[in-house]
């Protein structure tokens, strides 16, 4: 029972991430009916910054994940501004755009950081005695407990501001919300900008568990993919979901078969889900 609880821990963090990264694949999907596939690169370029701001240039930890976060956001407006916008109404142009931007960024990295991993310090040591069963370390913890936060945050955003309100009438009706008023390209560059931002945040929140290195970006972009369709396209609530179980699914499932099936049974749980139901878990259009 101790092992599975550790496991069953271990795959609710994982889960949490998973959901995090994901929101900002779905947000931009279900807005703008874009695949970015640069998503994962933008994960690996916040624990970079995150790392390089606290190591080099001795910033506080909470200050360098913020700044990280931040200019990802930057990054994302000038993405959006100039290689996405000129592409609207031709979906397979910005797909193709993403896809080289995502080449061009995994380079980079490679160039400037060199292939090794790299990590920001831990914001926290030492560690806690979860149930009175075993001990879990506090960063793994305060992890879990931020992406928590930020997603709750984002929620509250899209639920109930007045700029979640333009999100969401421009996901289910860009026409009807440009006529009463909405400026629909500047709700796509904030929306995309804010879908870069989330994966920024997954992985400053990350990188202290797992370092980032210039080919992490793939597995971080696919599995924010298949939470995605796990979850249902343009649903955040299936995008939590989706996550938890995949994070779960995985981390059970390398603990108790193999390491080596870790992502067999990811895909394994999606084929299951979209056998019965093809749309995902809470598959709808609107967000």
């Amino acid at each position: 029972m101790d092992d599975f609880l550790l496991y069953l821990t271990n795959g609710l963090l994982l889960g949490v991430i998973y959901a995090l990264s994901a929101l900002g694949v779905s947000l931009i999907v279900g807005i703008m009916n874009v695949i970015n596939f640069a998503h994962g690169e933008l994960y690996v370029l916040a624990g970079y910054f995150s790392a390089l701001f606290a190591h080099a240039l001795g910033l506080p930890i909470p200050v360098a994940m913020a700044l990280a976060v931040g200019l990802v956001f930057v990054f994302g407006l000038l993405i959006e501004r100039t290689l996405i916008q000129p592409t609207y109404g031709n979906d397979m142009y910005s797909l193709i755009i993403t896809f080289i931007l995502s080449i061009v960024l995994q380079n980079a990295y490679l160039f400037i950081f060199g292939p090794y991993p790299q990590k920001p310090p831990n914001w926290v040591t030492g560690s806690t005695h979860l149930f009175g069963l075993f001990y879990y370390g506090n960063q793994r913890l305060a992890s879990f407990l931020a992406g928590a936060a930020v997603i709750a945050l984002l929620f509250l955003l899209i639920k109930k501001t007045w700029f979640g309100k333009m999100v969401r009438a421009v996901a289910q009706d860009r026409e009807m919300a440009s006529m009463v008023g909405v400026n629909s390209t500047r709700v796509n560059m904030l929306s995309f900008a804010l879908g870069c931002a989330l994966a920024a945040a997954a992985g400053v929140i990350l990188a202290p568990i797992f370092p980032v290195n210039p080919t992490a970006s793939v597995g971080i972009s696919l599995t924010a993919f298949v939470v995605v369709v796990l979850g249902g396209m343009g649903s955040l609530e299936g995008c939590v979901v989706g996550g938890i179980l995949l994070g779960v699914v995985q981390n059970l499932g390398a603990a108790y078969v193999s390491s080596g099936y870790k992502h067999f049974f990811g895909f394994l749980i999606l084929v299951l889900v979209l056998t019965v139901r093809p749309s995902g878990l809470f598959g709808r259009k609107e967000i």
